[in-house]
């Protein structure tokens, strides 16, 4: 396969659309546009060609920061990118392994699924999303509850009630709620929130705009006694409700219950397919019995190290460099190392 890299945005879009399957949010064109007009990133798009035409296609941004290939468009927190389960676009599923291979030096892929690694070397795991699956649980919401132990779920239900007793009312898309949101998170997290990097909030209020312009957006904002105490932004796109983010006052510990309990019974009373909590290490997704679903990576080393036959001498060589024919240590190139609100 010829391999090529495309770094006009406008052909990038072309390929986007014609390639990539828009099953999430994430797999809009115009969702990432959002965090390349504040990060800037390089795009360079891996294209694989063949007889037949293009083969294989990796979206590929270089960010500069991390120096670093990763998907498009680049957008990072803490360090690592965000965006979850960006697809590869794959003529031949059994060609994984030849396609990734072909990526460039220190190449890092976060949040795949795993249909776009399958049984492929250099992949690790990465971390987990949290799902709900409403249509597969049989009998409903009531079924959903007798995941949680009696007592649980009676502590459950009665933090709520003593939250919302002395009066609560949700709000659908207030849109100056979404500052309170970023208030409300950086007061919890500080230099730990998603929000923190101006151009990653700066990325959110295009998202906010652009969801809400094409009737997707639920952000949903929640008072209790007059006073805002926790909002959520939301967006439900061909199936799938993802919580992308959310914020709860500090001096209301209890209160994401509340609106955890909201996203839930609304996926089941509406019926909707999926619900998406995404990634992240947080406990309480454990203890609301969310189906775990393993994502993963995929990552280069900058260069492996070739011994030259008769020499013994090692010599550093970029994968990307053709190799001498003599050369027959194909495997060396194959060496890797493991490893979003």
């Amino acid at each position: 396969m010829k391999k090529i890299f495309i770094t006009d945005l406008n052909e990038c879009r072309r390929l986007w659309e014609s390639f990539i399957p828009a099953r999430h949010i994430t797999d809009d064109w115009n969702f990432r546009l959002c965090f390349h007009h504040h990060y800037q990133c390089p795009p360079r798009f891996m294209v694989l060609q063949d007889h037949e035409g293009i083969a294989a296609l990796i979206p590929l941004s270089f960010q500069k920061q991390m120096n670093q290939h990763v998907f498009f468009p680049g957008e990072i927190w803490n360090g690592r990118t965000w965006i979850e389960r960006t697809p590869i676009y794959f003529r031949n599923p059994e060609r994984i392994q030849n396609v990734l291979e072909k990526c460039p030096d220190n190449t890092y892929l976060r949040y795949l699924e795993k249909e776009f690694v399958q049984d492929a070397e250099q992949v690790t795991g990465d971390e987990i999303g949290y799902v709900l699956y409403p249509g597969r649980v049989s009998g409903g919401i009531q079924d959903y509850y007798r995941r949680f132990s009696n007592k649980r779920l009676k502590n459950l239900f009665k933090c709520i009630h003593n939250l919302c007793s002395p009066g609560f009312r949700f709000y659908l898309n207030r849109l100056d709620d979404f500052e309170r949101l970023v208030e409300m998170n950086i007061d919890n997290f500080g230099s730990r929130s998603y929000l923190y990097d101006e151009r990653f909030r700066n990325g959110f209020k295009g998202v906010v705009s652009l969801l809400h312009k094409h009737g997707l957006l639920r952000l949903i904002s929640l008072e209790i006694d007059g006073r805002l105490t926790a909002v959520d932004l939301g967006v439900l796109y061909r199936g799938t409700y993802t919580i992308l983010m959310g914020g709860t006052r500090r001096d209301m510990p209890g209160v994401a219950k509340v609106i955890n309990m909201y996203h839930i019974e609304y996926a089941f009373a509406s019926g909707i397919s999926k619900v998406d909590f995404l990634c992240g290490d947080f406990h309480w997704k454990k203890l609301w019995h969310l189906d775990p679903e393993p994502l993963y990576a995929f990552k280069t080393q900058p260069e492996c190290t070739r011994i030259i036959p008769g020499t013994m001498r090692p010599r550093m060589i970029s994968k990307d460099t053709p190799e001498p024919a003599q050369d027959n240590f194909e495997e060396n190139r194959r060496r890797a190392i493991g490893g979003k609100f």
